[in-house]
């Protein structure tokens, strides 16, 4: 590859259950391909020791018992009782959540993506996060895809893999934008309803089209 080489981002939107994260690892697992999970991200800004802190002050309901009385545990499970949900209060307290660890997940997608885009082994780097157009992320992304399945199949997923109900599902899932809204923003969409090897082959047809196209990540 040319010195100048620099590897397209993509970026993952869908609804819960869409099956993102299966797809962007059927795609690692066939090409030269970089994921980064914006999910593991969100884990990691909760396990930062002053980030955990503040989130703590903020909702002490969260606070997990542990034995390091130094170290500040985040109980998740807690915490997103608090944050996820259509209603007022817990629409407030999702801002407030956001307002400490997005910036953090920010730097740390920056900081991956500066590390991988002009790597000669990598032809692409995948974004996969739920929340990407709610949190601008998709201002990191050359071409935003977003992942379809009806919703029946993705509650059965959430049933399978997550053991959630359906309240658990609409719980969450209101607390992202619409579908539609994501889908409208979206550049290009793939069916997810199928086989992986369908809906992966697909993803990474489009991920062709996109080499040697201006990135907006080498700017």
């Amino acid at each position: 590859m040319a010195k100048d080489y620099c590897a397209p981002v993509v970026g993952l939107v869908g609804g819960i259950g869409s099956g993102k994260s299966a797809l962007a690892g059927w795609i690692s697992q066939n090409a030269p391909v970089e994921v980064i999970d914006g999910d593991q991200l969100g884990h990691q800004a909760l396990q930062d020791p002053t980030l955990a802190r503040t989130v703590l002050d903020r909702f002490p309901q969260a606070s997990q018992d542990t034995n390091q009385t130094d170290q500040p545990t985040v109980d998740r499970k807690a915490l997103a009782q608090v944050v996820f949900g259509n209603d007022h209060q817990s629409q407030a307290a999702r801002n407030d959540l956001e307002a400490i660890v997005h910036p953090f997940i920010h730097r740390r997608l920056k900081d991956l993506i500066d590390e991988h885009h002009t790597r000669d082994d990598c032809e692409a780097i995948l974004v996969d996060a739920a929340v990407m157009f709610e949190a601008g992320w998709n201002q990191l992304c050359d071409h935003v895809v977003f992942v379809d399945a009806p919703q029946a199949l993705r509650l059965e997923r959430v049933g399978t893999t997550r053991n959630w109900n359906q309240a658990d599902y609409l719980a969450r899932q209101s607390s992202q934008w619409p579908l539609e809204k994501k889908q409208d923003s979206a550049d290009s969409s793939v069916n997810n309803s199928g086989s992986l090897e369908e809906s992966g082959g697909r993803l990474l047809t489009l991920i062709h089209s996109l080499r040697g196209k201006a990135s907006a990540s080498c700017s």
